[in-house]
């Protein structure tokens, strides 16, 4: 009997952290060196400072936000780095300095949870090209070679699921790229020919 209780007790308390951890609100995703503009409200605050922060460290220190004078306050910033950046700050909100905290993601493409569309076209289009091969239609096969030149391209823009860099992503989306390249444009000849 003693250790239920202790379940109970320490449940409750999992599920207490649990609330409080997802109460934290979310910004919009920036994308990576694009200009983001981080809002906070507060209507009767005669100040807004901000110190932003990601894991390689504080990136901005106590910096003032601008009143744009509908209780909207703003600031201005370029992301350079991928991953979370965590917003914490203080305004005077009627006459009491009140903190907050809040957090933005960047990534590559501005978008979040990219991965499953990667997976979904890199599928249909290899699926595309192999019952081509099975059907033996030339024109199935080029169209799943330009699925294939697609999903090359996407990654070669806006890397993976947030991360964009000059080896793995651009290594990996030529590779796509050519790949799709190679059966479209090795699909299209034989098509061709065989029509003389």
């Amino acid at each position: 009997m003693k250790n239920k209780i202790n379940y109970l007790i320490i449940g409750i308390l999992l599920i207490g952290m649990i609330g409080m951890v997802s109460s934290l609100e979310v910004l919009k995703p920036a994308k990576l060196n694009r200009d983001y503009t981080i809002l906070q409200t507060c209507a009767s605050c005669s100040y807004v400072n901000i110190t932003i922060s990601n894991k390689n460290g504080i990136l901005e220190n106590n910096v003032e936000m601008v009143n744009d004078g509908s209780g909207v306050w703003t600031y201005n910033m370029t992301p350079v780095i991928v991953g979370r950046h965590d917003v914490t700050g203080m305004g005077d909100l009627q006459g009491t300095d009140t903190s907050f905290a809040t957090y933005f993601p960047v990534t590559s493409s501005g978008l979040l949870g990219t991965l499953g569309f990667y997976f979904l076209i890199l599928i249909l289009s290899v699926g595309t090209i192999l019952i081509g091969f099975k059907i033996e239609d030339n024109w199935v096969i080029v169209l799943g070679g330009f699925g294939l030149t697609f999903v090359g391209l996407f990654t070669l823009f806006n890397g993976i699921d947030g991360i964009k860099d000059p080896v793995y992503t651009w290594g990996l989306g030529i590779i796509v790229l050519m790949l799709g390249a190679y059966f479209s444009i090795r699909a299209g000849l034989e098509a061709i020919g065989d029509r003389d």
